[in-house]
């Protein structure tokens, strides 16, 4: 295996482990404002769970390459890029609704 294919293979564990722990976290939230909990935990959930689909895809195309062919990486790079992005704005929106905004000191 390259040293591309196997430091794409631990970042795809490593998202997999964050996914599964912003799952636990998504069941042991507790909102500051309990009126708008309904709508945003929905919200975060679906975020979540389409992580967890864009993972399995990822998965899925990257057991089928072999060794380091740039023709068949680069899609799983941008898919990945795709997959970090929309990891990190759910850790967002998960700390935005547990902890509130965050207020930049002056």
């Amino acid at each position: 295996m390259s040293t591309v294919l196997f430091h794409f293979a631990r970042n795809l564990k490593i998202s997999r482990f964050t996914i599964d722990v912003l799952m636990q976290r998504l069941d042991q939230l507790k909102p500051r404002r309990p009126e708008a909990y309904g709508g945003l935990l929905g919200n975060m959930n679906q975020s979540v769970r389409d992580c967890d689909h864009l993972h399995n895809d990822i998965c899925d195309r990257f057991c089928g390459v072999q060794s380091f062919d740039a023709g068949s990486i680069a899609p799983l790079m941008t898919a990945f890029e795709e997959l970090d992005r929309r990891i990190t704005n759910a850790i967002v929106s998960c700390n935005v609704f547990e902890f509130g905004p965050c207020i930049e000191a002056r």
